[in-house]
């Protein structure tokens, strides 16, 4: 007798949706309310998809739902599938496939001094594109591309994950800075070992800053007397004005202040603070129009 052939899987469109939505938001009864279905006609779809691919996609602990490693593998791969379903949908309808939501993250010092004029010129040239922004260290946004909650982010720090495509944007600088009256705000030169006798301020661990300044000490210095760290860079440049410690930040996001005299920076000749902000995405998660288009006017305001 032939051998019985496999049974079809027949899973829709609407189901992958659903498990995108689910997985994107941790939650199913968010994601029923956002595709306009009951709480059981949700239930009944993801499990319906479940059985058609003859394994489970989450972990079911309490009423939380964990992607289980069957889910973490269908993820971008159901995600490219939507991305390509929005494109046939706007073709046929014969509409821009530049419109819509892009989901933007950007590390703190980019979005105050980079990401309003990026927007503001994406605007103006795609109307109908809204850009969501979601602010956050590096180490976050590169945890939210992965999962599938962001198209694109702007990040301060190299990564080398291998799923993840980076395209170099603009250089930064870091600069060592401190109030005009600290002890050495006055030095021509000021050599590791007086950094080393230092206190510092600094941003949070997973900042992008964090980690450009703690590469360029890496071999060259021991461990730094840290009295405290903070994620909002207001709150670090206020205290460096109040106290003598040292802080490394970008010189945008101080320029003013070096400007006013308010705080100085040091030159130190052997530290390379020197770094590049990368637009960063999920090379598996397929081509995505807005994504492609926003790329571009970021050159453009560059040139």
């Amino acid at each position: 007798m032939p051998a019985e052939a496999d049974p079809e899987m027949n899973f829709t469109l609407k189901q992958l949706r659903l498990f995108v939505t689910v997985a994107e938001r941790g939650s199913l009864s968010q994601a029923a309310e956002l595709m306009a279905m009951t709480q059981s006609a949700a239930t009944m779809a993801l499990q319906e998809l479940e059985r058609q691919l003859n394994h489970p996609l989450f972990d079911r602990v309490g009423r939380r739902l964990k992607l289980n490693a069957w889910g973490q593998w269908l993820l971008p791969r159901a995600q490219k599938m939507m991305a390509e379903s929005y494109l046939i949908e706007q073709g046929f309808k014969g509409q821009s496939p530049i419109a819509g939501r892009l989901k933007l993250g950007a590390s703190r010092t980019i979005a105050d001094y980079w990401i309003p004029e990026l927007i503001e010129y994406s605007s103006r040239r795609y109307p109908q594109l809204d850009i969501s922004l979601v602010v956050d260290n590096t180490h976050s946004l590169l945890n939210q591309l992965y999962l599938g909650k962001l198209e694109l982010a702007l990040i301060e720090a190299q990564a080398q994950e291998k799923w993840l495509k980076l395209e170099p944007w603009t250089q930064d600088e870091l600069v060592i800075v401190c109030h005009p009256q600290h002890p050495l705000a006055q030095c021509q030169r000021v050599g590791l070992e007086q950094l080393s006798k230092s206190e510092w301020i600094l941003r949070e661990p997973g900042s992008g800053t964090r980690d450009t300044f703690e590469q360029a000490l890496q071999g060259k210095m021991g461990p730094l007397k840290i009295r405290q760290e903070y994620p909002h860079l207001p709150t670090i440049k206020r205290l460096l004005q109040c106290r003598p410690w040292l802080s490394c930040v970008s010189r945008l996001s101080v320029a003013e202040e070096l400007a006013a005299g308010t705080l100085v920076a040091l030159p130190v000749p052997e530290l390379s603070l020197k770094r590049f902000f990368h637009f960063a995405w999920h090379k598996d998660r397929g081509d995505h129009p807005a994504r492609a288009a926003l790329l571009e006017l970021a050159r453009e305001i560059l040139h």
